[in-house]
């Protein structure tokens, strides 16, 4: 569950800021001449006013590959002429002899527009402190130091920082909001940093909706969803009602179009980067609580159109509540049914909150989400500009095409003896290779008439025209079934050990694979569990990767000795499903033992960006990549999308491969 913040803030690029009237500077070192053959003292002196302003911006640089920084911009005006004379921007606060390095700089070779080489007659400062530091320096070389008020310096800031923002005005604190307190925003603060600090979605997933009542008695009751199990984004979002909660879990087509009028509360984690600079400011001031580097907490209430407001006095004390029961109620409330899911649950907990103790209703689930009605297709929480031009995903299916075509040419007797079911696949052929969606469904409708034996054609229905879990589970079924009239009782005691190399196999394999990933969303997971092992017994060379969605499904059920013996039966397999999982597993048997160090040894060999997901160094993408290359990053980013909540909630299994990285 995803928030969209593409409007909530922007971090610049170093290039971009560094590009200010037109000239561009090199942040490490100061624009000297590289021969310093010029005495300050003998550039000519001009009657003219220089002023000094040293200022911490409130924009974020971030230069590829590294952390983002608040930039601290040293700007010399020429007051006399009004100009710009220099401008220099520091990754750290400035210390009183890189201050005159600049404005020495700037005296032998002003910035463009800034005039030519010469010395003014006094320079001045806002500051007591900084002019009583720079005075011997300027004394030395003739020019007098005094301190006056400079309005001008924080007028052009503001109009630099408006640039880099690209123009959007700057985002309100908490502490803007009406009636909203430093003592009120700091109980948020310090919740924020409880619920971090107990990462309760390592229990909770998104489907683990928990209805919170505050006060507990007559309180507002509002639905809360942990955000992080995924390890895209970490957080809490909240709806008001039990419908909007359905809206966003049964709506695909527009994901931000289920966020409902009023908006909804939530609150992310992330650096300090994405925060308000009022809400830097206040916590410096007040000194609020922050968990961790990347858990600065963003209260905000999100509206469909991607705009957003600060939370309410009302909504931020719900809010402090919420954080604070949640991670009790999942800790001493929740327990397993044994099927993937917990009991129900109903609790009032007394929470710790900034006007002392109070008492919250709790209770799980908030609700029965009607997962047939899911959509068939995940939404995807993105903004179109993060949207990039990727290479097209190849259609495997083409391939058979090509490769009945060939076979008839080389004389090969055809596989399919029905002549009405060899002709139906032909349409369906054609339907992969046509581009327009509705001829495609068209097509497949069409062979479905020709011939009730062509599961491709239900394949088709279920991918492109199923609207929910339930109608594509529908046709899969019946793709499912049609396979096997088209391929008969004989021959599934015939072929096996053999399926999806024989060609005419190929669709049942697929409408079957189908079922069993329909199942899984269903959460029936012990009947996709039993398709997916028929299906690796009909084809152990398993050409469609089942044993990664089996291994994965066994995993998260805890069922360890069935995921080793799977594991065994691929024993050659070098992915970092395989790797990191089996170092996994065997730790889970026997903690730090000889058989987990040795396989964890290899899965490092194998893939060594795997940690940084596990270790929260990366969060997973939101939008995966589309293709995996053994020991990328992007197979990495596949795996920990897969399996980093296993590592996460196996006591030790994180500590124990942090402490055995190089």
């Amino acid at each position: 569950m995803l928030l969209y913040r593409r409007k909530y803030n922007k971090i610049i690029t170093a290039e971009r800021a560094l590009c200010y009237n037109q000239h561009r500077h090199n942040t490490k070192e100061i624009p000297m001449p590289k021969k310093r053959a010029v005495n300050l003292a003998d550039l000519p002196q001009k009657t003219e006013d220089w002023g000094i302003g040293v200022v911490l911006l409130r924009t974020w640089i971030a230069p590829p590959g590294e952390t983002p920084y608040r930039p601290w911009l040293v700007m010399g005006l020429d007051l006399t002429n009004q100009r710009v004379v220099a401008h220099e921007l520091f990754q750290s606060e400035p210390q009183p002899k890189e201050i005159f390095k600049t404005l020495a700089g700037s005296m032998v070779k002003p910035i463009p527009g800034g005039g030519r080489a010469r010395r003014p007659s006094a320079i001045y400062t806002a500051s007591n402190e900084l002019a009583d530091s720079l005075t011997p320096m300027l004394t030395e070389i003739g020019i007098q130091c005094g301190v006056a008020d400079l309005p001008m310096i924080p007028h052009i800031v503001g109009e630099l920082e408006s640039h880099m923002r690209g123009g959007e005005p700057e985002h309100p604190g908490l502490l803007s909001v009406d009636d909203v307190t430093p003592t009120l925003a700091g109980g948020v603060f310090a919740a924020a940093a409880a619920f971090y600090r107990a990462a309760p979605w390592v229990q909770l997933a998104n489907e683990h909706t928990i209805a919170v009542r505050f006060p507990a008695n007559g309180g507002k009751t509002r639905i809360a969803v942990v955000m992080g199990n995924a390890g895209v984004e970490y957080g809490l979002a909240i709806y008001e009602t039990w419908e909007d909660v359905v809206k966003l879990f049964t709506e695909a087509d527009d994901p931000f179009e289920s966020i409902p009028a009023q908006g909804h509360l939530a609150l992310f984690y992330d650096d300090m980067s994405k925060m308000p600079f009022d809400d830097l400011d206040a916590l410096q001031e007040h000194g609020w609580e922050v968990a961790d580097e990347q858990a600065y907490p963003v209260p905000i209430v999100m509206f469909r159109n991607g705009d957003f407001r600060r939370p309410n006095p009302e909504e931020l004390q719900w809010l402090e509540a919420a954080l604070r029961a949640v991670p009790i109620f999942a800790r001493d409330h929740l327990r397993s049914d044994g099927r993937g899911d917990y009991q129900p649950a109903e609790s009032i907990l007394t929470v710790s909150a900034h006007v002392g103790d109070a008492a919250a209703h709790v209770k799980y689930p908030a609700g029965v989400l009607p997962r047939e009605q899911r959509p068939a297709v995940d939404p995807v929480w993105e903004s179109s500009d993060d949207e990039t031009d990727e290479m097209p995903v190849f259609e495997r299916r083409l391939m058979e095409s090509t490769m009945a075509d060939f076979g008839r040419l080389m004389g090969a007797e055809e596989s399919l003896a029905d002549r009405k079911l060899q002709k139906a696949q032909d349409m369906m052929y054609k339907a992969w290779e046509e581009r327009n969606p509705a001829k495609r469904i068209a097509l497949a409708h069409k062979a479905i008439a020709t011939s009730d034996k062509c599961a491709d054609a239900y394949v088709l229905l279920a991918e492109e025209q199923a609207d929910s879990v339930a109608r594509a589970l529908e046709y899969y079924q019946r793709g499912m079934e049609a396979g096997e009239r088209a391929l008969g009782k004989e021959y599934f005691r015939e072929a096996v050990g053999h399926f999806w190399g024989l060609l005419e196999t190929r669709p049942y394999m697929r409408a079957r694979q189908g079922v069993a990933d329909c199942l899984l969303k269903l959460h029936r997971t012990d009947e996709a569990i039993a398709h997916y092992r028929e299906m690796l017994r009909l084809n152990p060379s398993d050409n469609q990767g089942i044993r990664y969605v089996l291994l994965a499904a066994l995993v998260e059920l805890d069922r360890n000795t069935e995921a080793l013996d799977l594991m065994k039966k691929y024993k050659d397999d070098g992915m970092a499903d395989w790797a990191y999982t089996w170092a996994l597993l065997e730790y889970r048997a026997k903690g730090p033992a000889k058989t987990a160090e040795r396989r964890l040894k290899e899965a490092l060999r194998s893939n060594t960006h795997v940690p940084e997901y596990i270790l929260g160094q990366k969060r997973v993408p939101n939008r995966l990549p589309p293709y995996i290359s053994p020991g990328r990053d992007d197979e990495a980013a596949h795996y920990a999308s897969k399996f980093l909540n296993e590592w996460r909630r196996t006591p030790g299994a994180v500590e124990w491969l942090k402490s055995k990285l190089p």
